[in-house]
């Protein structure tokens, strides 16, 4: 099937595609105006931190707490509940994610964390948690609104990249964002190519199939999420990962009984240079042991200098290669009728 302006037309009624063409120049607009971003935030009395988001609202905060791994000083986690751990206190900076504003698990878990002392900043839209923060007199980020969350990476991530650049927590100059831009331009065109590119030709080979991703523990650990996340919510598919060396332990006995299986597992491989080389030998032999019970099977490595490049190199393929299998698979990417209705089914109780 080819991607033709009609084809686009008639199944991309919500224009994801254009969204996706815009990721770069969203990149570049959040740049601007995260650059003189006052948080506020007593750093010296930061111990830890608890990021809190849900779906599309948190997986920049999932990025960000990997790329900041290897250089942040306190730990950092992400929380997707309506609780919060229990260790948070005065010592903890409580970074609320969420796009719309009323996610009703982030301002749960907002309310918790005020009470026990947390200093607080948002990343949002508007909403109930703008309200709050701005009544408060908490630090937080303002972003464009209205479109769906996950195409809004941008605008979620490059604020968190400040606040830990802010806070000297991460260990790479800002001009890594600038670099991270022109490589998102120059891939986005390249994926925009609807008669020949990776993203197509990948969403080709995994058409009618369940995708299974793996990477390290790492730098693309919530890159893999991102990509089931992307499968499901664009691709409307089912879709499937887990971490290597952990998978080694018990996952990859279970792919003795795949028989009933067959034609229809295809497995992708995610690596960077930073993964633990004993981790990149295990990435080839597991691929080696399940690839004759795979349609496909496929390692991909990230490209760019800095992590934050390469990061995002596999991110943004992601976001395209999802959108092609929804049109190959004639479905619009953007709706997410489940959710939806899952929402307006927890309003009645």
């Amino acid at each position: 099937m080819k991607i033709t302006s009609e084809l686009l037309k008639e199944v991309d009624q919500d224009n994801m595609w254009e969204k996706l063409v815009a990721f770069p120049d969203n990149w570049q607009e959040a740049i601007k105006f995260t650059e003189n971003v006052d948080w506020g935030i007593d750093r010296d009395t930061i111990q830890n931190i608890c990021m809190s988001g849900m779906g599309g609202s948190a997986i920049g905060a999932d990025l960000a707490r990997a790329y900041v791994s290897v250089s942040c000083p306190v730990p950092v986690i992400v929380n997707r509940d309506y609780e919060i751990p229990a260790w948070v206190n005065q010592n903890t900076l409580f970074v609320a994610c969420s796009f719309s504003g009323n996610t009703e698990e982030t301002l749960s878990a907002l309310k918790k964390a005020r009470k026990k002392g947390a200093q607080i900043v948002a990343v949002t839209s508007g909403g109930k948690l703008l309200v709050d923060v701005s009544r408060e007199g908490d630090g937080y980020v303002k972003i464009p609104g209205g479109i769906p969350p996950r195409a809004a990476l941008a605008y979620s991530f490059v604020p968190l990249f400040r606040l830990f650049h802010d806070l000297g927590f991460a260990d790479e100059d800002s001009t890594v964002l600038d670099e991270t831009f022109r490589m998102l331009s120059e891939q986005g065109d390249r994926l925009a190519d609807r008669i020949d590119n990776q993203a197509l030709n990948l969403a080709r080979e995994l058409k009618d199939t369940l995708p299974v991703v793996y990477t390290g523990s790492g730098l693309m650990e919530p890159v893999g999420l991102r990509w089931r996340g992307q499968f499901e919510e664009n691709s409307k598919v089912l879709a499937y990962g887990n971490i290597i060396p952990e998978m080694n332990h018990n996952e990859i006995v279970g792919w003795e009984q795949t028989a009933h299986l067959t034609g229809r597992l295809s497995v992708i491989i995610l690596e960077d240079q930073s993964d633990h080389p004993k981790v990149k030998q295990r990435m080839q032999i597991v691929r080696e042991m399940v690839e004759d019970q795979t349609v496909f099977a496929i390692k991909l490595s990230t490209m760019g200098n800095s992590r934050l490049t390469r990061q995002f190199s596999l991110v943004q393929l992601a976001d395209w290669v999802s959108v092609y299998l929804a049109l190959l698979n004639r479905v619009d990417p953007t709706p997410i009728a489940k959710i939806d209705l899952l929402k307006s089914r927890l309003a009645e109780f």
